[in-house]
């Protein structure tokens, strides 16, 4: 039997490149990368060797610097609580307010929650049926005392993009000096982004999303940004990351990017029609299902649909026995026993969210793969519709 991964929005596979590199990395830059020796300077020369490279991939140019971070959530926990932490540390007297929208991963939402324990006051914004966010009240929501707006690029459990240019302008037209992060973990590697297009203050993505090694993340930071670390030690990371440095996260990154920069039209391309195809098979041999987010406006690679009748747990459990690997929805989520709360902010009933499965591909799906999940869906299905439990 074939195993058929398509859960890439969760993680993606490593790149072989990639491994050859990061195992080059290993091998001939043992030193500490803050040590004056020769070992360690040429640690330090790879590093920023790195962050030159994921700077000019971002079209960031000379507007901002990377943070490199362990993780994406460590990244997103950086870039909100940093910056607010520096807010009151300026303004002691001044309460802080901060706002996000309802379809936020969790390393944003209980990084708010959190926040909200120290003092600060938090609003959180609503999306459409099709996970659309509500601009207006967004723009609404904003008072004198708001320092920070965080709203992701996409969302991990539809795959519904957020127009982050428009977002962006109409926000700082109503108050220009509120800092704009966004979650990027999701956009990076599965559509094109420019920071010279949207010059966000603040955004954070993950290396293991782009077929680079888990463990790794990055933050960047426009200049001028105040933030203050949350890890403290050392003075590693422009004094806002203490820590001896991952190189061979590092390095892990920049080399998936590389590959990503040199394939990205013709993968996306692919990608995007594997999607629909695999969208297309599974509304064409399944009755009684239902898309779940924007039917356009989203990531074309993640595909997340309601079963009617069928339970998620139990269709998926039923699919890993067929090879097919997917999940019910974030995966930091797994295990949760609790509704999606990105399905409850569309405003769906909680059967249609009881029976939603996200599946989602990437660069190493096959046309074959569509094909076999679409049949080992289809027998999973009509079993658990003729014998439910």
């Amino acid at each position: 039997m074939p195993r058929i991964y398509l859960d890439y929005n969760a993680t993606t596979p490593l790149d072989p490149l990639v491994l050859v590199e990061v195992t080059d990395a290993l091998k001939n830059y043992p030193g500490n990368p803050s040590s004056v020796y020769e070992e360690g300077r040429a640690a330090r020369i790879l590093i920023e060797d790195s962050r030159e490279y994921i700077k000019s991939f971002l079209d960031a140019g000379n507007s901002g610097d990377i943070i490199f971070t362990a993780s994406g959530s460590e990244s997103v926990n950086l870039a909100i609580t940093g910056s607010v932490y520096a807010h009151m540390r300026k303004n002691k007297k001044s309460k802080p307010h901060i706002i996000a929208s309802r379809v936020e991963h969790p390393a944003v939402l209980n990084t708010f929650k959190f926040l909200e324990s120290e003092g600060v006051e938090t609003s959180y914004i609503g999306v459409n049926e099709f996970g659309g966010l509500l601009l207006e009240d967004l723009l609404s929501s904003i008072k004198e005392n708001t320092v920070l707006i965080s709203i992701m690029g996409a969302n991990n459990e539809t795959g519904t993009i957020f127009p982050l240019k428009q977002i962006f302008e109409e926000v700082k037209k109503v108050k220009e000096d509120v800092l704009f992060h966004s979650d990027l973990v999701q956009v990076i590697g599965k559509s094109h982004f420019s920071l010279k297009d949207v010059p966000l203050d603040l955004c954070s993505f993950s290396g293991h999303k782009f077929y680079a090694l888990k463990g790794c993340g990055a933050l960047y930071v426009k200049k001028g940004t105040n933030i203050d670390p949350i890890i403290h030690g050392g003075h590693q990371e422009r004094g806002l990351r203490a820590g001896t440095e991952n190189i061979g996260g590092i390095v892990s990154m920049a080399k998936g990017l590389n590959i990503l920069k040199n394939v990205m039209n013709e993968e996306l391309n692919r990608i995007n029609n594997l999607g629909s195809i695999f969208l297309d098979k599974l509304f064409y041999g399944i009755e009684g299902i239902r898309l779940n987010g924007h039917p356009v406006n989203r990531l074309k690679n993640t595909i997340n649909v309601s079963f009617d009748g069928v339970k998620s747990e139990t269709l998926l459990f039923n699919l890993d026995l067929y090879g097919i690997s997917a999940s019910a929805g974030s995966a930091c989520n797994a295990g949760a026993v609790s509704l999606s709360h990105v399905l409850k902010a569309h405003g769906y009933d909680a059967k249609r969210i009881e029976s939603a499965i996200r599946f989602s591909i990437g660069r190493f799906t096959k046309e074959d793969d569509i094909d076999y999940a679409v049949s080992a869906i289809k027998k999973g299905v009509l079993k658990l519709r003729t014998n439910p439990a």
